[in-house]
C-alpha cells in the first residue's frame, strides 16, 4: 500500500493501515521475505531458476598474428615486374619477386664478352711464353756445349761470348713473357669477378623463399591508409616486401579491461574464434599480460579514450591452414567454470534501496516474494547463486511496479 493510501484512508482503516504497514517496514528493513498480491504482476515476463554448467568468461576481439617470421627486404631498387599473390602457400625456394632485370642482362652480356677475351689473351699470352722458353732452352743448350768445346780447344772465345750474350738477351725476354702471362691470367680473374657481380645483380631480379610459409605483402607508407606493395612500384634497397610467417605457430593480440585485470592469469583456457570462420573454435591460452596499462583507442575516432586496458598475448594451440595473420579474431578468456549450480538471468536480478541483491519470485499461489540473494560470480548473461534460490523457482524479470 502506497503512503498516499495510508493517509488518505477513513480514522479506523488508517490505524489498521498503519500498523500493517508499520509491521512491513519493520519486516522490509530487517530483510525478511516480503510477500504480496499478483493482482497486477500478471502481465510482467518470468524465467525459471535454473541449475547447469555456467562458464564465466571475457569477451574480446583482438587480430592474429604468427610468432615468428621471415622478412623479404628488396635487394635492389629496380620496379617490380611480378608477385607472388598475397596468402599464398610458399615452399622453400619457389619464385616471390621479380624485378626488372634487362640493365642487368645486358651487363651480363658484356661481362661474358670480356671475359672470353680475356681468357683468348691468356691463351696466347702462354702460348709466346711457351715458344720464348722453348728458345731461351735452345740458347742455353747451345752456350753450354760451345763453352764445353772451348775447354776442349774446337771453339774460340768470341763464339763463346756471343752465345752467353744471346742466352742472357732471351732469358730476359722470358721474364717479359711471364709477366705478360701474369697480366693477362689477372684480367681474366677480373672479368671472371665482373661476371659473378652482374649474375649476382640478376639474380637478384628473382627473389626466392628461403623456407615454407604463407606469402602476406608488407604495407606501404601509413598503416591506417591499408596500401601494400604492388606491381609496378619501385622499392627502395632494404625494403620491406613481403613476410613469410611459420603459421604452426599463432598468437592473438587483444586487450583487457583494467576491471578484468585481477580475474586473468597467464596459462588460462582460452576459446578462439574467427570472423572468417565462424563455426570453428579453436584452442588457446593465456601466454603474456603487459604489466602497464594503456590508453584504450577508439576504431572509430583512432584517438585515445578515457578507458585504460592492458595488452593480453594468447597463443593458439595446434595448428591450422585456416589460421592466417590479420585475421579478426574474438577471444573468450575462460575466467570460471562452475559445474552443476543454480543461475538465473541477469534480467532477473535487482538492488533494492538498501543497496542489496534481490529477486523478485513469484510463488504457486501468484504471490509475489522479494528474496534477497548471494550471488557468487556472473558473466555477461547469466549470475551464479550461492543461496538463496532454488532450482524451479519462478522470477519475474523486471520490478513490480508497486515496490
Amino acid at each position: 500500500m502506497s503512503i498516499y493510501s495510508i493517509f488518505f484512508a477513513s480514522p479506523r482503516n488508517r490505524k489498521n493501515t498503519l500498523i500493517v504497514g508499520g509491521i512491513a517496514a519493520v519486516m522490509l528493513l530487517a530483510g525478511s521475505k516480503f510477500i504480496f498480491s499478483d493482482n497486477q504482476q500478471s502481465s510482467i515476463p518470468t524465467t525459471i531458476v535454473k541449475r547447469g554448467d555456467v562458464i564465466i568468461k571475457i569477451t574480446e576481439s583482438g587480430e592474429l598474428r604468427a610468432q615468428d617470421q621471415v622478412t623479404i627486404s628488396a635487394p635492389t631498387d629496380k620496379q617490380i615486374l611480378w608477385l607472388k599473390p598475397e596468402g599464398t602457400w610458399v615452399e622453400e625456394g619457389d619464385t616471390l619477386i621479380i624485378f626488372e632485370s634487362e640493365k642487368y642482362v645486358i651487363s651480363k652480356g658484356e661481362a661474358e664478352s670480356n671475359l672470353r677475351i680475356a681468357e683468348s689473351q691468356l691463351v696466347r699470352a702462354m702460348s709466346d711464353l711457351e715458344a720464348q722458353r722453348a728458345k731461351e732452352q735452345a740458347a742455353r743448350r747451345k752456350y753450354e756445349s760451345l763453352l764445353q768445346l772451348s775447354k776442349e780447344g774446337f771453339a774460340v772465345a768470341s763464339e763463346v761470348e756471343q752465345a752467353r750474350l744471346n742466352f742472357i738477351e732471351l732469358k730476359s725476354k722470358t721474364r717479359s713473357f711471364e709477366a705478360a702471362v701474369n697480366a693477362a691470367r689477372a684480367n681474366v680473374q677480373r672479368a671472371e669477378r665482373q661476371l659473378n657481380q652482374q649474375e649476382r645483380k640478376l639474380r637478384m631480379g628473382v627473389v626466392q623463399a628461403p623456407r615454407a610459409g604463407l606469402v602476406v605483402y608488407a604495407p606501404v607508407g601509413n598503416a591506417e591508409d591499408g596500401r601494400k606493395i604492388e606491381v609496378g612500384m619501385i622499392p627502395f634497397e632494404g625494403m620491406d616486401l613481403m613476410y613469410l610467417p611459420d603459421v604452426s605457430s599463432m598468437m592473438v593480440d587483444t586487450q583487457i579491461s583494467e576491471v578484468d585485470l585481477f580475474r586473468v592469469r597467464v596459462g588460462m583456457p582460452v576459446k578462439i574464434k574467427l570472423d572468417a570462420y565462424p563455426d570453428a573454435i579453436f584452442d588457446g591460452e593465456v601466454a603474456n599480460i603487459a604489466d602497464l596499462a594503456k590508453r584504450k583507442i577508439s576504431r572509430i575516432t583512432g584517438k585515445p579514450t578515457g578507458a585504460k586496458v592492458f595488452d593480453v598475448t594468447v597463443k593458439v594451440l595446434g595448428k591450422d591452414k585456416r589460421l592466417k595473420p590479420g585475421l579478426t579474431a574474438t577471444v573468450d578468456i575462460i575466467v570460471n567454470e562452475y559445474k552443476n549450480t543454480v543461475y538465473v538471468p541477469l534480467e532477473a536480478i535487482f538492488i533494492d534501496e538498501l543497496d542489496r541483491t534481490i529477486v523478485y519470485v513469484k510463488n504457486e499461489n501468484g504471490s509475489i516474494e522479494q528474496r534477497m540473494i548471494d550471488i557468487v560470480e556472473s558473466n555477461d548473461r547469466v549470475a551464479v547463486i550461492k543461496e538463496g534460490l532454488e532450482e524451479g523457482e519462478v522470477l519475474l524479470l523486471a520490478r513490480p511496479e508497486n515496490l
